[in-house]
């Protein structure tokens, strides 16, 4: 029997999808940026479907969130 809802992980590759369409209009650096996001979530993707929310954009976005901030934490440990 089928389910009704998709997954996560298949509702962030739709999503992914959509958004790499944005990435036409995008100058070189923000576009690569972009990518490191979406794909920041992609990878993540098993711990947040753990997770369930009404909203699974709310999830992408911490997901990509919590990349960023392991970025932060890497620049904070670097010394300069």
């Amino acid at each position: 029997m089928g389910r009704i809802v998709p997954t996560f992980r298949q509702w962030l590759n739709s999503e992914y999808q959509e958004w790499m369409k944005m990435k036409v209009v995008l100058p070189g650096p923000k576009r690569k940026a972009l990518k490191e996001l979406l794909d920041a979530a992609v990878t993540r993707s098993d711990a947040g479907s753990i997770v369930p929310r009404p909203l699974p954009s709310e999830t992408m976005f911490k997901l990509m969130l919590v990349h960023l901030e392991a970025k932060l934490d890497n620049i904070r440990s670097d010394p300069p």
